[in-house]
């Protein structure tokens, strides 16, 4: 924050607080570490500018978005402990968190390496999917409200000017835009609605400095800054950055498209795109990078004084029975984890008795070709190859930074759901589970093993599926694939309920990634079990990859799995 107004009023008392250290100054007001003598802590205390204190409509709107920002119980999300006027002052309570902000970072060190901004950038987008769940736009994302500590940790602030979804109109609307010019999206300079998808631009924004170390677009004045974010061409990072892989221009091409509709669906999305623009290497880096900030940064210990939203209530998991026939895809195996959030998880299912063999002449509908045709070329992968391709559970267990990953059992046939298993839009299994023989019916495969991976005890449970999929021709995997990503496109977006005797799970789609050979979809739980987990089909030569990771923190395993699986395909 700029410090352009010399006066401070450090070592004076506010109320309970006794104000230590000035931390910033911007136009909103100061921020000051200050000890708060009746909880006994320190905290970080936002005191507004005199300006805004006798502006009735902002007072209005700071104390229902504080509230509102006061729900959030994400890691990444600094939580506000208290609000209010005292003496005629408004100010704002936060957890005081000791870290530079990018901003800082940037000026001292110029632009992050890659992996770094990755790792920040996906940390900030857990914070913002949290918010938008529950209904909050942050509206002000920019480098200097994301702090990073010194394991690189990185938590957003200044919820306090968050709005609701339900807000009034009226009340958003007080003649002046909040938020930094610099990486506001086009849409915030007229009078359009603004959605969470403005949240999205923005952090596309602070991603490209990050690559860069410039914001997006360099003007003089806001008349400048506003014709750049509504008609100038999207930067390329690469072209200000040799260093930065040109795959990210598609990335910040995407995240700052003009029209809302066209930037990714989430915030975690992008973060997802992100760290697959990166290299192989650099993202194992990434992985890494975040695996040790969480390892030495424990969460937040106080709770936010204001009830989060309840989750939905769903009914004890049924007991289930005696006898139930295994399965790998995200089924019946996993009943062991069902303590995750007090629901089972995954669809039982049974075999499926039609499946084609190796022998058979199949017909198929191929994307390339739109019409029907009998294959009976000679396939480049044999069926006694199959188990070759798959990886091993330690290699599994390099992906989630684990150990004691374990093979639960391997099939060869492709199955069906269990008729108490359903989901209520039967279109989008395909998208939601890897492997049934529903997806596959009539599409030329003749052979397939898979193979489900979990890790005993854990809660979330970590659960990976790998199956390979043999078809006669290269042509008609990657016609199969091509189907399917037209399938997925379908579900983007949709939240699904998946429906067991006695317990019921929410899943929400993100957007589709990548492209035929190679797709990728996300969908994660929506109702607070901490579940996300990655879809991918990958065709090499006559083989369809179908990879489905799942578990907490969730990126990009599976295209990782998938990426590996495809190098052992001879």
């Amino acid at each position: 924050m700029s410090e352009t107004n010399p006066v401070s009023r450090v070592g004076s008392q506010f109320g309970r607080y006794r104000l230590q250290r000035l931390l910033g100054r911007g136009g909103m007001g100061e921020v000051y570490e200050a000890y708060d003598t009746v909880k006994d802590r320190t905290v970080a205390l936002k005191l507004m500018s005199q300006q805004l204190n006798f502006d009735d409509t902002f007072r209005r709107r700071m104390q229902r978005e504080a509230h509102t920002a006061g729900r959030l119980q994400e890691p990444h999300i600094v939580p506000i402990h208290d609000y209010g006027e005292i003496d005629g002052q408004l100010f704002i309570d936060m957890r005081f968190v000791e870290g530079t902000d990018v901003a800082a970072l940037i000026r001292r060190d110029g632009p992050l390496p890659p992996p770094r901004a990755v790792a920040i950038v996906g940390q900030v987008a857990d914070a913002l999917d949290a918010a938008h769940r529950a209904g909050v736009i942050h509206r002000d994302i920019k480098p200097e409200n994301i702090l990073v500590n010194e394991n690189d940790f990185a938590y957003l602030v200044d919820f306090g000017i968050a709005a609701a979804f339900t807000d009034h109109k009226n009340l958003t609307k007080t003649g002046t835009a909040v938020g930094s010019w610099s990486y506001m999206a086009p849409e915030r300079f007229g009078d359009a609605e603004i959605t969470y998808r403005a949240d999205v631009y923005a952090l596309a924004c602070v991603l490209y400095e990050c690559l860069t170390g410039e914001p997006p677009f360099r003007a003089d004045g806001l008349p400048a800054i506003m014709a750049a974010h509504l008609t100038r061409p999207i930067p390329r990072p690469s072209y200000q950055n040799p260093a930065v892989p040109i795959a990210f221009d598609e990335v910040i091409a995407r995240g700052m498209a003009k029209d809302p509709a066209h930037r990714y669906h989430t915030a975690g999305d992008l973060a997802r795109a992100a760290h697959h623009a990166l290299s192989a290497p650099d993202q194992r880096r990434a992985d890494r990078l975040v695996e040790h900030s969480r390892q030495f940064t424990p969460p937040p210990t106080a709770p936010a004084p204001f009830a989060p939203t309840p989750p939905p209530q769903w009914p004890a998991p049924a007991r289930p029975p005696v006898k139930r026939t295994p399965w790998l895809i995200v089924g019946a195996a996993l009943t062991v984890v069902a303590v995750l959030a007090g629901v089972g998880i995954w669809l039982g299912v049974r075999h499926q008795p039609n499946a084609p063999t190796a022998a058979s002449t199949t017909t198929t509908t191929t994307a390339t070709a739109g019409a029907a045709t009998t294959t009976r070329t000679s396939p480049t992968v044999a069926p006694a190859q199959l188990n070759s391709i798959l990886l091993s559970p330690a290699q599994i267990d390099a992906y989630f930074w684990t150990s004691g990953i374990v093979v639960d059992h391997s099939a060869s046939d492709m199955r069906d759901p269990d008729p108490g298993n359903t989901v209520s839009d039967p279109q989008c299994l395909g998208a939601l589970i890897g492997l049934q023989s529903a997806t596959y019916k009539s599409s030329g495969y003749t052979a397939v093993l898979g193979q489900l991976l979990k890790k005993p005890q854990s809660n979330p449970p970590i659960v990976v599926v790998q199956g390979a999929v043999i078809f006669a021709s290269a042509e008609q995997a990657l016609g199969f694939v091509t189907a399917q990503q037209g399938a997925w496109h379908g579900c983007a977006g949709k939240t699904l309920t998946q429906n067991q005797p006695g317990t019921s799970l929410l899943w929400t789609f993100h957007d589709v990634t990548g492209n035929p050979p190679k797709i990728s979809l996300v969908h994660d739980s929506a109702n607070n079990s901490g579940v996300t987990c990655q879809r991918v089909l990958n065709a090499v030569s006559n083989v369809v990859l179908d990879v489905n990771a799942c578990g907490p923190q969730v990126t990009n395993q599976a295209s990782q799995i998938a990426t590996d699986m495809a190098a052992k395909v001879k």
